[in-house]
């Protein structure tokens, strides 16, 4: 009896000891890896997205010089593709603008000026990152965020209302005229007045994006330009990705509009939003009349925040776009690695006030799909969406811009709906195919 009893005792305390080496490797074992974006293979073209390739086509010399598509089905490429041309049109050495002789063609790989998509690609990511690793909460204040705005009647705005576009400031503002001595665009913020009482509406707001990227700096201790590119853009493996692109990437962007002259009638004339009546604004002769290429077209990020602002002067390509779409898609990992716990990536989903409006993303809801789509648009002509539900995302970037100043820009939201539309079709019927 003592000796079985003493076998059993031995028995119980190597099970213990097993279990115990099990849960300590478990514990130290590296996390399972999340999907990271690929290629597919392509035996031969893809006649399912023939239908968006034809709709995308038919804008080019119209809406746009030139675009890229990219599609993406459960981590993978399924379909990119470029259309048209880059830049037709350049600045003679007389100020004059001229057709280009062998107008450049686009490029899968094409820089593009991401314009509003740096609100999400860049400033929302960047809190995403901050509020998942507790750095930072969605409530606190902007009073106790930034230096200057404490005793303000923007102290009391959370950085959820920031994100929600809820927090009551002026939608859009010439912040360019309104630097103090040192150049410095924040002071000119904190004085200015709230346009709607704080949380009671919803009004997009190009100056709350511009106090995120600010709180991003504040809290990280990094300018946000070197944040992301650290902390964000190359764990991702997003190499062309980045505000100020170097000299080689600029030259190969796709061109925008000539000079500043549509932001410069805005803020002469008060439309289509009028101009805050205090602080009073200071004269500005720094105008650029010139085709832009590769750098910001915003005018606020260019001759406000020198090229570096929350809300604009990102430039990416559409793979890299898709990189940190797929991220998203996976919950917040990428790899073995991590921008934030998937129940903050979940948070930032939500939209508890305005049915298409989450924390900094937009949300699409389409008649007869079921799924959600989460993205943005960005005036240049860039635009993606992503939908959990469907492990997909799609992309769309054009230059819409690109033509002589004066000259109306087309509206491309009836094409995003067809081209949404369309490669949702095409990803099912895919998926069916491969359904044995």
């Amino acid at each position: 009896m003592k000796i079985r009893a003493a076998r059993t005792g031995l028995f119980r305390s190597a099970l213990l000891l097993a279990w115990l080496a099990a849960g300590t490797a478990q514990a130290n074992a590296a996390p399972a890896a999340c999907p990271m974006l690929r290629n597919q293979p392509a035996a031969r073209p893809d006649t399912r997205f023939e239908a968006i390739d034809a709709a995308v086509r038919s804008g080019v010399g119209t809406l746009y010089p030139g675009a890229v598509l990219l599609v993406t089905d459960r981590g993978r490429i399924v379909h990119r593709v470029a259309f048209g041309h880059a830049q037709t049109l350049a600045s003679a050495p007389n100020g004059s603008l001229r057709p280009l002789a062998s107008p450049r063609l686009m490029t899968v790989g094409t820089p593009f000026d991401m314009a509003s998509i740096t609100k999400i690609e860049a400033t929302t990511a960047a809190i995403l990152q901050l509020v998942g690793s507790g750095r930072l909460s969605l409530d606190d204040r902007l009073g106790a965020l930034l230096p200057g705005f404490e005793g303000t009647d923007k102290a009391a705005i959370t950085v959820r209302q920031l994100l929600m576009h809820r927090a009551g400031l002026w939608e859009w503002q010439p912040t360019w005229l309104h630097r103090d001595a040192s150049g410095a665009v924040l002071p000119y913020l904190a004085a200015l007045p709230l346009r709607y009482p704080v949380g009671t509406r919803y009004a997009y707001s190009d100056l709350g994006f511009m106090l995120l990227g600010a709180i991003v700096a504040q809290r990280s201790g990094m300018p946000l330009d070197r944040y992301v590119r650290e902390r964000l853009y190359r764990p991702l493996g997003m190499r062309d990705t980045g505000f100020r692109p170097a000299p080689a990437l600029r030259r190969i962007a796709a061109a925008t509009s000539e000079g500043d002259g549509y932001q410069r009638r805005m803020a002469e004339t008060g439309k289509p939003y009028p101009a805050a009546p205090f602080p009073p604004a200071q004269p500005f002769t720094g105008y650029r009349t010139h085709m832009l290429v590769g750098e910001v077209n915003d005018a606020n990020a260019a001759l406000g925040w020198n090229e570096v602002s929350g809300h604009a002067g990102l430039f990416s390509t559409a793979t890299d776009l898709a990189r940190y779409a797929q991220a998203l898609l996976n919950g917040g990992c990428y790899g073995r690695w991590r921008l934030a716990p998937a129940a903050t990536v979940a948070t930032f989903e939500q939209t508890p006030f305005d049915a298409d409006q989450a924390l900094g993303f937009h949300k699409t809801q389409l008649t007869g799909i079921a799924a959600s789509f989460y993205g943005h648009t960005g005036f240049t002509g860039t635009w993606f969406a992503f939908s959990p539900q469907l492990e997909m995302s799609v992309v769309l970037l054009t230059n819409r811009l690109h033509r002589p100043d004066g000259e109306p820009y087309p509206a491309l939201d009836a094409l995003r709906e067809t081209v949404l539309r369309g490669a949702v079709a095409a990803v099912h019927a895919s998926r069916n195919k491969e359904t044995p």
